[in-house]
């Protein structure tokens, strides 16, 4: 196999791509580099003011844009992608031409429980129908997303369940899995 320069951590809000992606980037001697961090810094906005502000066709902009300027490091790095990153093409072939795309599997109910009182997450802000109950109102609201990216989170060179782990459970089973890879 070719030497792959950079790691891109995919999958769903929550899955664990910033947390791990610290620890396994330390773990490697790797730069982090948190792709929704940097669109933030360079528009002077959160992801949900962006969302709010000017939608998600210019937050997805934002995304391919800034991972394009990323890529021009020289520097190894691990890549936290946002959640909905790579439902983009273009993203997917960019993730596939510079490094190893890695899926963060997570079961649907942990989602839930680790993004239930996190307000920051625009596209999991979802008003109840007449008949639920707010925690149902956003379950549905993962169970329709998650189902939407899951066949582009599949096409990842590697899958890996964070379901039950801690993060550096699973940054040490990655670094193995990485090492076997080279």
């Amino acid at each position: 196999m070719k030497p792959r320069r950079h790691i891109f951590l995919l999958g769903f809000s929550g899955s664990g791509k910033s947390t791990l992606g610290r620890v396994l980037a330390a773990k490697l001697g790797y730069r982090f580099v948190d792709l929704d961090g940097i669109i933030e810094e360079y528009a002077r906005q959160s992801v949900a003011e962006i969302f709010a502000k000017r939608g998600e066709t210019a937050f997805r902009r934002l995304e391919k844009t800034q991972l394009k300027r990323v890529l021009g490091s020289t520097r190894t790095q691990v890549i936290a992608l946002g959640g909905g990153a790579f439902e983009s093409a273009d993203i997917r072939k960019m993730a596939r031409n510079n490094g190893v795309a890695i899926f963060l599997s997570c079961s649907q109910r942990e989602l839930y429980r680790r993004l239930r009182n996190v307000g920051n997450r625009p596209l999991l802000e979802v008003k109840p129908r007449p008949y639920e109950t707010p925690t149902q109102a956003k379950m549905r609201r993962i169970r329709h997303l998650f189902k939407k990216r899951l066949a582009n989170y599949r096409v990842a060179d590697l899958i890996v369940s964070t379901t039950g782990k801690s993060a550096a459970q699973s940054a040490g089973q990655l670094a193995r899995l990485l090492k076997n890879m080279s």
